[in-house]
């Protein structure tokens, strides 16, 4: 074997590596991605989750007065009235003996917020942990990018694909700016972006438990004696 045919076997063996490399890390980001998609949806379906338990929360509370100051003392927006009317009712709660049917009624709707104070607590650990997720994909789609020549790659890629040979020929291997940009765009990966995504806007806090249901007691109370009908669906 002589020097140039040993020289161009060799270069041929170093850039086929480039290239395993490069189809190895990129289903390395792939696979990461798909991660960061699956946290996403779980996260999305989370929230339409803790909505409907919002809405559940507000048909609990019956009288539309009610909903809106319990809503107010939680520090969180009330649900839609549209949302309320086609919610589910809060059934299958046991009941507490020994209490009035308004203090029943008090610890329902206490139950039912503390739920709702949970789920928001857990979604937004779940919504910074897909948040993390996204920036580290990021970082490596960044790391990919600079770790791989992909003008190189191209040249290599179309040399294996007799069309883009036989093209090579007639035009002396050259390629317009447009052509390397679109393959050059094929072979890499667009960021993902956090608000496109649903992930830059916090979840929706209520304060806690404890503080709300002190300053709302009476008005429960109240409620529940104007509209006893409201609560029907619970006892």
């Amino acid at each position: 074997m002589g020097d140039d045919t040993y020289i161009q076997a060799l270069n041929q063996a170093v850039k086929q590596e480039i290239i395993q490399n490069y189809f190895r890390e990129r289903r390395v980001i792939e696979e990461e991605m798909l991660l960061v998609t699956e946290a996403v949806s779980s996260l999305l379906g989370g929230i339409a989750a803790w909505e409907k338990h919002r809405a559940r929360l507000g048909r609990a509370l019956g009288d539309a007065n009610l909903r809106e100051k319990f809503f107010a003392a939680a520090g969180i927006s009330p649900p839609r009235p549209q949302s309320v009317a086609s919610a589910a009712p809060a059934v299958g709660l046991a009941p507490l003996r020994g209490l009035t049917r308004a203090a029943r009624y008090v610890s329902l709707i206490r139950g039912l917020y503390q739920g709702l104070v949970e789920g928001a607590a857990a979604l937004e650990a779940e919504r910074q942990k897909a948040l993390k997720l996204t920036k580290e994909v990021n970082r490596d789609i960044l790391a990919f990018e600079a770790n791989h020549d992909l003008m190189m790659l191209i040249a290599y890629l179309r040399s294996m694909n007799p069309d883009e040979l036989h093209k090579r020929n007639i035009m002396g291997g050259n390629f317009s700016a447009k052509e390397k940009a679109l393959s050059a765009e094929a072979l890499s990966f667009r960021p993902l972006k956090a608000r496109e995504m649903g992930l830059e806007e916090p979840v929706a806090q209520p304060r806690p438990t404890a503080q709300v249901m002190g300053q709302v007691d009476g008005l429960l109370k109240q409620g529940f004696k104007r509209n006893p009908q409201a609560a029907r669906e619970f006892f």
